[in-house]
């Protein structure tokens, strides 16, 4: 049970920023785009309605939704150094993430 609490951050990470980048990346129009678009965003916000759900808390699903929105400011200020200012936080969120899972773990039981 202890691997599925330390290795929830890193899934929700692999199937959330994809979307997000796909997102932020499409920028053509046309009815095929659009649909992708819609069905990248419905995808994310499953991934993070999923994220507070589950018996996974609230601390939980703020630490995913906030290193999705660092992703996006990354995204955006891609060209300059800044970048990797945005992206120097996310590892924090991921422990931040797992220390939370345990506790919640432990809590329950």
């Amino acid at each position: 049970m202890i691997h599925r609490a330390l290795s929830e951050p890193c899934t929700f990470a692999l199937l959330q920023w994809p979307a997000l980048v796909g997102l932020l990346a499409i920028t053509e129009t046309g009815p095929l785009w659009l649909a992708l678009r819609v069905l990248l965003g419905l995808w994310l916000t499953l991934m993070l309605i999923a994220a507070y759900a589950g018996g996974r808390g609230a601390g939980f699903g703020n630490a995913m939704l906030l290193q999705c929105g660092l992703v996006a400011a990354a995204w955006w200020m891609h060209p300059s150094a800044w970048a990797f200012a945005w992206l120097a936080a996310i590892p924090l969120l991921m422990l931040v993430a797992q220390r939370l899972r345990l506790q919640r773990m432990e809590m329950a039981t």
